[in-house]
């Protein structure tokens, strides 16, 4: 089958390349996959950008559905032929603390798709049953691949930072996952959800106001943080998520939030900050840093797009085949893509 290959720890070194389908175990099934979506992270990993380890050579992408082509001779709920989704948990040890607290995604053992383990940007991928879900039958499989983002943007809004209605929250970077975080703030009541974009970022912030921004600003042409300081009294925001990741967007995260506020940052940012941190000490700010997800989580996202609480299929901008990879790459860099799918 073709798939497309990161095969060196080196700028460009990606490639489709003839593989094997992969074979699977007892508790696994094979996805035919339907579609894929592009990750920000997937041309960082092309250019060899990133602050987490790659396993080499590997088979990219993490965000998929498909349908069940194989069952293993231990799985039990699930058939050939089923609609399904996956985690990006491709393993995990089962047995540590983690674990067992249902922080799996923390194990030290942990290896994703696209990252430790061959993933999705080919025909085929091996999942194990315990990290499938059940694809709703009013749910497309375009959207469904989008699973992944809306499950990030669900641990950061609902599970990390504590929103309540009636709060002033900040996004910073409309990319998939600050819009998805806006919309998670709106369901969740905020009242006033400020985003805030760069230049390039015009269609985004028009995107994010569709999903529930109040406003939208882009620091390019407008100061954000007056805006920003007129709310609660002239102390700032309650809740600042900063979905982009670079020193100078946490920077701005530690000015616009209020006293005794959260920050949650979601986005990476592998260069060094260069300025003090000590404005989070002075103002009694709770820091939270948001990774990925876990089965119940994956569960209420599926939830909402089954009741049309949320749409996924307004983020999707381009459909390519996937030896048009590269060129989604560009897509997503360029920022003329939002969210780019693939089809094998």
């Amino acid at each position: 089958m073709k798939a497309v290959v990161k095969y060196a720890l080196k700028d460009g070194s990606t490639e489709v390349r003839d593989v094997p389908i992969p074979e699977i175990a007892k508790t696994d099934v094979l996805v035919e996959v339907a579609s894929i979506g592009i990750c920000g992270s997937d041309p960082h990993m092309h250019h060899n950008n990133v602050s987490y380890p790659v396993e080499v050579p590997l088979i990219l992408g993490h965000e998929f559905a498909g349908v069940i082509k194989k069952v293993g001779a231990d799985v039990v709920g699930y058939q050939v032929g089923d609609r399904v989704t996956a985690e990006t948990h491709a393993e995990y040890c089962g047995k540590c603390i983690l674990c067992r607290t249902n922080n799996y995604h923390l194990c030290r053992e942990r290896k994703g798709y696209g990252f430790g383990v061959d993933g999705a940007y080919a025909k085929y991928v091996k999942v194990a049953e315990r990290i499938l879900h059940r694809v709703p039958a009013n749910v497309s499989l375009r959207e469904a691949a989008l699973t992944e983002p809306l499950c990030v943007a669900y641990n950061v809004v609902v599970n990390k930072t504590g929103v309540k209605p009636g709060d002033t929250a900040v996004v910073i970077g409309p990319g998939p996952i600050g819009i998805l975080c806006t919309k998670m703030l709106n369901l969740v009541g905020a009242s006033e959800i400020i985003v805030i974009g760069t230049e390039g970022d015009d269609q985004r912030l028009k995107k994010a106001e569709e999903y529930g921004a109040t406003a939208i600003i882009n620091s390019s042409k407008e100061e954000a943080l007056p805006l920003i300081k007129e709310k609660n009294e002239g102390y700032g925001a309650d809740i600042v998520i900063d979905c982009a990741g670079p020193a100078a967007t946490f920077k701005l995260a530690m000015a616009a939030v209020r006293p005794n506020g959260v920050i949650n940052k979601v986005a990476w940012g592998p260069k060094p900050l260069d300025y003090s941190l000590d404005e989070l000490i002075t103002k009694a700010v709770t820091l939270h840093c948001s990774f990925s997800h876990t089965w119940d989580i994956w569960e209420k996202a599926l939830q909402l797009l089954k009741n049309k609480q949320v749409d996924l299929s307004g983020l999707i901008t381009h459909e390519l085949g996937i030896e048009e990879w590269e060129r989604g790459f560009e897509l997503v860099e360029s920022k003329q893509g939002l969210k780019v799918l693939l089809k094998p």
